[in-house]
């Protein structure tokens, strides 16, 4: 008995499928321009007295992410004003599912062309792959986890959205990769003395400048790790087609039960199917849309692929204005969703034991925050470890926390001064953040300039046994000399001591409390390489009134 009667033919929804390719396309490029324009800014010197700008909304993905979105919401009771877009993909998917995962979110387009491109998978095997199975439902209940999470106070579930997972894949793993490729084989073109190399060069280094190529590579600390996990995530699709997609992607689950009753459904003409399998052969959200099976709204991402391959025109999309065979939502029992929100509940109070290398409720010296970041609760309330703080600083100063915040800080940012120090007048950091967890810092809040206090990132304390004036009676300055604050906060007390029988004046550096902010530039810069004589502790940082060093900096600074 026909179930509905199409009335498309596969040549209209051939081209909605070739449409669909198109817009995973732009947003893709679009997605790896908006990662790319960050090097732009971050390509050239942020020199003294100036203040850089980014440019384009670098954060734009992230600002339309309903799960991002409802994270914060969850976990700080507000929602950051640029988030408000996040609203539109949430109508868009209670009106058609999940249609932004098959048309314009980067992750599930990399899956989809790693799944597609000289697929493995292929026949029979492609055929019972492609079937609903039941590991499709570990992503509610990751969703539920990571929600119940969010209302208890944490942003932890960050780790896991698909648009904060290809924002750190790709600007903190993969692109670097590729411009230290790039930037190899350019130099040595340019380096050679064939000219016709030399000006191709330099062309290729005009147009990627902007784009791709910038004066200093960012590499995130640990990032071999983040990207054995990114790359493993798109090498799954070699196996299972779009894996992540159907198995693991919270935004997915999100959107696919807001979804449930949406406005398309599909329609299968059973008269006229064949049985020949084509539609769930090529489906990408292993949806069922073969005649006989119960279609899967939930998991369904509008590829167009099972309307467009169909020889007999049997199955087609429409307004769900008739009862159709399918299933809304996904059939999940009690005690899964019971054991969903009872694993984001426990996952709290386990994560918040402090730090491994610390002291229980003590906060780490090497947890040093970015300048503008929010009191620690507050911070690990918002930060959805998206990178994008990472990717912004022009000196790699910020990299992703591993063991200095706790289990629940993992992969938010900190501050590695042996790395690269904080710009003192750069505010990029606070620019980029979507969730608001560093908040906007102007230049003179930064400096502490024109009557605002100095935002302090930490205090730096001298090491005397190894400090070359103090344990070696070796003259040395350095610290002193790029140190950026002014007054200067590091100073010299010149002492006459005995050496060796012979009387020599040193220079011993003392830290004005009062004066230093945390920077990191005096440990950046120490010759004592391996461990700075001089290092930057979280101690001080104007972020927290529990952590301040000086109750009355009157006195100091007079």
């Amino acid at each position: 008995m026909s179930r509905a009667t199409p009335k498309a033919t596969g040549k209209q929804w051939r081209r909605w499928r070739t449409a669909r390719r198109v817009s995973q396309g732009v947003f893709l490029v679009l997605f790896i321009w908006l990662i790319g324009a960050t090097v732009a800014v971050t390509g050239g010197d942020v020199d003294a007295g100036s203040s850089a700008r980014v440019p384009y909304p670098v954060e734009a993905f992230l600002d339309i992410d309903p799960l991002a979105g409802a994270i914060v919401l969850l976990s700080t009771r507000t929602l950051p004003g640029p988030m408000v877009f996040c609203l539109i993909v949430l109508i868009s998917g209670i009106l058609l599912g999940r249609a932004f995962c098959g048309w314009v979110c980067p992750m599930g387009t990399m899956n989809h062309m790693v799944a597609e491109l000289r697929s493995s998978v292929r026949g029979k095997r492609r055929l019972e792959a492609n079937r609903t199975r039941p590991y499709q439902k570990m992503k509610y209940v990751l969703l539920l986890g990571i929600l119940t999470a969010a209302l208890f106070g944490s942003a932890v579930g960050g780790l896991f959205d698909p648009i904060c997972l290809a924002t750190r894949g790709l600007s903190l793993t993969i692109l670097p990769g590729i411009q230290w490729a790039i930037d190899g084989v350019l130099d040595s073109a340019g380096a050679s003395n064939i000219a016709g190399l030399q000006r191709a060069s330099d062309g290729i280094y005009d147009v990627l400048g902007g784009a791709l190529l910038g004066s200093g590579i960012i590499l995130a600390s640990g990032g071999f790790l983040m990207s054995v996990l990114f790359i493993a995530v798109l090498v799954a699709n070699r196996f299972i087609p779009r894996f992540w997609c159907r198995g693991l992607c919270p935004l997915g689950a999100l959107l696919g039960l807001v979804g449930r009753y949406g406005v398309l459904t599909l329609k299968k003409d059973g008269e006229t199917c064949d049985g020949c399998g084509k539609c769930q052969l090529h489906c990408s959200g292993a949806a069922s849309p073969k005649f006989g099976d119960r279609w899967q709204r939930a998991e369904c991402d509008l590829c167009m692929n099972c309307v467009a391959v169909c020889p007999k025109d049997a199955v087609a999309l429409g307004l769900a204005r008739i009862k159709t065979d399918e299933q809304p939502g996904p059939n999940l029992k009690r005690r899964t969703v019971f054991a969903g929100i009872a694993a984001g509940a426990a996952a709290i109070p386990a994560m918040r034991t402090g730090a491994l290398g610390s002291p229980l409720g003590r906060p780490d010296p090497a947890c040093i925050r970015p300048p503008g970041a929010r009191d620690e609760a507050d911070f690990l309330d918002r930060c959805i470890r998206c990178g994008q703080c990472l990717k912004i600083c022009p000196n790699n100063a910020l990299h992703p926390a591993w063991d200095e915040a706790g289990i629940e800080g993992l992969w938010t940012p900190v501050l590695v001064p042996k790395i690269g120090y904080c710009e003192p007048t750069c505010t990029l950091c606070t620019q980029v953040c979507p969730t608001a967890a560093i908040r906007r810092v102007t230049q003179d809040e930064k400096m502490g300039q024109n009557g605002r206090d100095m935002v302090r990132l930490g205090t730096a304390f001298i090491d005397r046994g190894r400090c070359l004036p103090w344990a070696k009676g070796t003259p040395c300055i350095v610290c002193e000399e790029f140190c950026p604050t002014s007054p200067k906060a590091i100073w010299f007390t010149e002492e006459e001591v005995e050496q060796r029988g012979r009387s020599v004046k040193l220079k011993f550096p003392r830290v004005d409390p009062s004066q230093c902010n945390g920077c990191g530039a005096c440990e950046h810069i120490c010759p004592v390489h391996d461990k700075a004589a001089i290092r930057v502790s979280s101690a001080g940082e104007s972020r927290s009134p529990e952590h301040e060093l000086l109750l009355d900096r009157s006195k100091y600074s007079k």
